[in-house]
């Protein structure tokens, strides 16, 4: 992915997982995409109308923007777009991780350092031996 095509995304740490990143309907139409593979705007409104009332418009603008975020490739060869992914969850989800991460380390330097390795010793689940194997 070029710098001309990062992907947008705010951080927030008191939101669950993607929505950390992605704001709650972002984070649905998200889900409906990366289950399916490729979505048209219409599937997607079918898929997120069975668990709750949304119009279909806002779908469709949502979808607009995760393609200007660069979250979703948007084809308009056909009377209606598809959508895709432009990484997988799991590629999204190192992506968010490497970002916050390095920010955190640009911004805070030491301090991070220091917290993050007393983090990883309070944990108690194996953490400090498997990140102690990772630096040896």
């Amino acid at each position: 992915m070029s710098a001309s095509q990062d992907i947008k995304f705010r951080f927030n740490p008191s939101s669950d997982r993607s929505s950390k990143v992605l704001g709650p309907l972002e984070d649905d139409i998200m889900e409906v995409v990366w289950q399916q593979g490729s979505a048209t705007v219409s599937a997607v409104h079918k898929e997120l109308r069975s668990k709750k009332d949304i119009a279909y418009t806002t779908v469709m603008t949502t979808m607009s923007r995760l393609a200007k975020k660069h979250l979703l490739n948007q084809d308009t060869t056909n009377s209606s777009y598809v959508y895709t992914p432009t990484l997988s969850r799991g590629d999204f989800e190192r992506y968010v991780v490497k970002g916050v991460v390095n920010g955190l380390f640009d911004d805070f330097g030491d301090g991070f350092i220091d917290y993050f390795i007393e983090a990883v010793r309070q944990r108690g689940d194996g953490t400090l031996e498997k990140l102690k194997a990772a630096v040896d």
